[in-house]
């Protein structure tokens, strides 16, 4: 069997990677207008994004509650939390 090659980069591989990266960076965000329209796109993925996952998840909890109106103590607890979501 061969032996297991221990691999490490080197500065100067490092370095051009850095240098890749900056370059990608740079490429994305010197036109101005370009910048704007993917945050603004952004912006509206993650609005949307964040109101139906608040709506599942406040659904989900009205659901989960609404499953526990017949338990003598705290039934009626949560039935009048319920009436007032609805």
């Amino acid at each position: 069997m061969k032996d297991k090659i221990n691999k490490t980069r080197t500065d100067e591989e490092y370095k051009a990677l850095g240098k890749m990266m900056e370059d990608l960076y740079l490429a994305n965000t010197s036109k101005a207008h370009r910048l704007l329209w993917y945050n603004f796109v952004r912006g509206l993925a993650y609005g949307v994004g964040i109101f139906l996952a608040g709506t599942l998840v406040v659904g989900l909890l009205i659901w989960l509650l609404s499953l526990f109106d017949q338990v003598p103590v705290i039934g009626p607890f949560v039935q009048s939390i319920v009436d007032q979501i609805n």
